[in-house]
């Protein structure tokens, strides 16, 4: 059995789960949700692979669809996610159905095989750029429009 039917374009890939809220914690959930948005130590940001990550809540507060695109394998990502954030991964789909915890990397990874859905479409506009190249793109082009400003700068006597 193949570890998962998300879809890979160069070095991206992606993953779209849609999970049943337990009845009557999407307030909860919600609470959580914007929570992790606004912590500048959100949990999400130990995981260095991921391009983005989403969360929404819909269908009547019934369930949650979450979809990321992300470096490398899909299971690289789930080990990340239950090694880096099992916390914060808990207190997010702690108020889902079934949901095992993060700690149990088998149990966790069969539930996300559970609720995991594949894609018709997916496209990375820059499916070559890991994460890591990206950052390091943005870094040079800093030092380099510095350097220019210097540069253009007139001479002093």
């Amino acid at each position: 059995m193949a570890d998962d039917i998300s879809v890979t374009i160069g070095e991206v890939t992606e993953l779209t789960l849609i999970t049943p809220i337990t009845k009557g914690k999407a307030p909860q959930l919600r609470e959580v949700l914007r929570a992790t948005q606004v912590s500048p130590n959100s949990p999400i940001k130990k995981i260095s692979t991921i391009h983005f990550a989403r969360w929404v809540i819909f269908d009547n507060d019934t369930r949650l669809l979450f979809t990321s695109n992300f470096d490398g394998s899909w299971l690289d990502y789930l080990r990340d996610f239950s090694v880096l954030t099992p916390d914060g991964l808990d207190q997010i789909w702690g108020n889902c159905d079934d949901y095992p915890g993060a700690r149990n990397f088998d149990q966790f990874t069969a539930w996300v095989r559970r609720f995991q859905i594949p894609v018709d479409l997916f496209y990375p506009a820059y499916p070559d750029a890991t994460v890591k190249d990206v950052l390091q793109a943005l870094d040079w082009k800093k030092k380099t429009d510095a350097f220019q400003r210097e540069l253009a700068k007139p001479p002093t006597a």
